[in-house]
């Protein structure tokens, strides 16, 4: 079992028990918050800490999901969130996992500053981070940016073959998704003012960036293999589930 869970579970479970308040609402209506990972102990726990409080005021019922890559390979973030949408879609009747159909891919190092943000979807993609701020800085995040917090229907993905496989390492598959969203005629929303402010925990960390980024997010590239790069085509092994009482933890090796 990865290590950073079982100090999650085990080392810190009273903190976060107290910390993640009741949920205040009674809907049914469920979110997945899907947070690809490998490491990163402190930024994790960092991010359940602020989010738990935050979670239990939302109108949706969140569901954490911390899919965790196994191994010292590339990172993928792309593929991961790819393989928590397959476990999320092939889940059976009784699964907590069961009858998701709004995503949010989200960055482990980062987090809501405005209480009244909404975590859902809508007909058209969220982008709910437009600006982020760090101990060394706060910049707004460029006009077409996508990426960090973002929102997406079942339609949008099934849409879009949901995200390329392709992307090791760092930088690039958020740029390739917002390709597909425009072949395919898919508008994003962007939060307005400051609910759009996000702390970002440490934005120097150590990020191995992908040489091919963008060669591969070439709008005529993307336009030649969307259908067979994505969502259909993401192959992985399940290598542990554990629904802890805060969150369900994957372990997958892609």
């Amino acid at each position: 079992m990865s290590s950073s869970v079982i100090e999650l579970s085990e080392v810190n479970a009273e903190v976060l028990r107290e910390v993640a308040l009741p949920v205040w609402n009674d809907t049914t209506e469920k979110v997945a918050i899907i947070v690809p990972y490998r490491g990163r102990m402190k930024h994790l726990f960092n991010f359940l800490i602020r989010m738990l409080p935050f979670l239990s005021k939302q109108r949706k019922q969140p569901v954490i999901i911390l899919t965790e890559q196994e191994g010292d390979g590339a990172f993928n973030r792309a593929k991961l969130f790819n393989a928590a949408i397959k476990e999320i879609r092939e889940s059976v009747p009784g699964d907590l996992l069961h009858g998701i159909d709004c995503f949010i891919l989200h960055d482990v190092d980062k987090v809501p500053t405005s209480p009244s943000i909404l975590y859902e979807c809508g007909q058209n993609v969220r982008q709910l981070v437009t600006v982020c701020r760090s101990k060394a800085h706060k910049g707004r995040l460029y006009e077409a940016f996508l990426g960090g917090v973002t929102a997406f229907s079942w339609e949008h993905v099934k849409t879009i073959n949901g995200a390329s496989n392709l992307f090791t390492g760092w930088g690039g598959e958020d740029d390739e998704l917002l390709v597909r969203l425009k072949l395919n005629n898919i508008t994003v929303d962007r939060v307005k003012g400051g609910e759009g402010v996000f702390d970002e925990f440490d934005a120097n960390h150590a990020r191995e960036k992908n040489s091919a980024r963008y060669e591969l997010i070439a709008e005529e590239n993307v336009t030649a293999r969307w259908k067979e790069d994505g969502l259909n085509q993401t192959r992985y092994e399940l290598l542990s589930r554990i629904d802890y009482d805060l969150f369900v933890w994957l372990l997958v090796s892609i």
